[in-house]
């Protein structure tokens, strides 16, 4: 028996799910409750952040006080997605319920374009999952390895991270290992958790594709009734459109509620992000990191995939826009052509998502926000 587009999608949710549960924050729980792991997830973001600034000030290190105010900008972001999680994890499992709900609602529907285009979805999401995945991985793993290779194999030892830990001295040989290894665990953890709160954006800026479809299908359905003047019934006209205005409707709400969910990450990670790039750029101009290079690998995707799911969403916008002229106007109603006039005027003024509120999500801004910060290094 095939796998119905619900399974498939509650399979993807399920390893997003396993990978939050490690971190004390899955907010798809509809009984979620704080508990014991998140507990040790909020106290090691506090740990490191403690431990880095006590740090800081007893070395007094200009050049390793910047190295480590660049890795702040990720303890930010760590922050304020937990605390999202957290404080709105019955918002976001309610916004999860929704999508299932669409799942559930057109894999039944006895046109077998609908399940295709819901399967069709679950593997746009995947694969951007695993491209997130892989991204996170490749730049965390070479902050870890490469500190450790280059301490292995040459006589000057670098750490991970840049917070010593009280009591165990880095000058010697057992205490530098064991607090690379405290620092290899932390850069996991941290990576985890930035992956976690990119996984649950990912899934719900997907799903807009889900509405374009659905109303695609609706749409050309409505438009072959309506041109067949033998099998026209205004009755079933009207109920055809009412169905059509009503899917726009909660495709509007689900947008809003979206937004309104997800705002402050988005603009704590894209700010954050690229003023890490130009603090990254001055540090490696400026001193010997290692880590620095492939954390500017993470860098850059951890700017852009916001920007990119945004364009995704603008995209779709724009496809329901078309997708509403392409009603046949001039076979319906005067009464059924202000409905669709009102329809579209409402595809026309679709909220977009900001980033602190002055710049669109999308490709453009981040593709700014990059040149900007060239154009003042050069």
């Amino acid at each position: 028996m095939s796998l119905r587009p619900s399974e498939n999608f509650t399979g993807i949710i399920r390893v997003v799910r396993n990978l939050a549960l490690m971190l004390g924050v899955d907010a798809y729980d509809p009984n979620y409750r704080i508990n014991m792991k998140t507990a040790m997830t909020l106290g090691a973001i506090v740990t490191y952040s403690g431990f880095t600034i006590t740090t800081v000030i007893r070395l007094r290190n200009w050049k390793f006080a910047l190295q480590a105010l660049v890795m702040a900008g990720f303890v930010l972001q760590s922050l304020n997605k937990f605390y999202v999680g957290v404080r709105h994890s019955r918002r976001i499992y309610q916004v999860y319920y929704s999508v299932v709900e669409i799942y559930v609602r057109f894999e039944k529907h006895p046109d077998p374009r609908y399940a295709n285009n819901l399967h069709q979805n679950c593997r746009r999401l995947r694969t951007a999952l695993i491209v997130a995945s892989v991204m996170y991985a490749v730049g965390i793993v070479g902050m870890i390895l490469l500190p450790i290779f280059v301490s292995l194999f040459t006589d000057k030892f670098i750490l991970i991270l840049h917070f010593h830990i009280p009591g165990i001295d880095v000058t010697t040989e057992m205490g530098a290992w064991i607090t690379q290894a405290v620092h290899a665990v932390s850069m996991a953890i941290g990576g985890l958790g930035l992956l976690v709160g990119d996984s649950t954006m990912i899934v719900f800026l997907m799903q807009p594709f889900i509405f374009v479809d659905i109303l695609r299908l609706k749409i050309e359905v409505f438009n072959q009734f309506v041109d067949i003047p033998s099998t026209q019934s205004e009755s079933e006209i009207q109920r055809m459109l009412v169905d059509i205005m009503q899917f726009h409707q909660e495709y509007l709400r689900f947008i809003l509620r979206i937004y309104d969910l997800m705002s402050s990450i988005v603009s704590t990670q894209v700010s954050s992000a690229g003023v890490c790039i130009i603090m990254t750029i001055f540090v490696l101009m400026t001193s010997d990191w290692l880590g620095g290079y492939c954390f500017a690998i993470v860098l850059i995707p951890n700017l852009y995939i916001y920007c990119i799911l945004g364009t995704f969403v603008e995209n779709c916008n724009t496809a329901i826009m078309y997708e509403v002229y392409n009603i046949s106007f001039y076979n319906l109603k005067a009464r059924q052509q202000r409905q669709v006039l009102f329809m579209l005027s409402k595809t026309q003024r679709t909220e977009m998502m900001q980033v602190l509120g002055v710049m669109p999500l999308d490709v453009s801004t981040a593709l700014q926000i990059i040149m900007l910060e060239f154009y003042y290094k050069l």
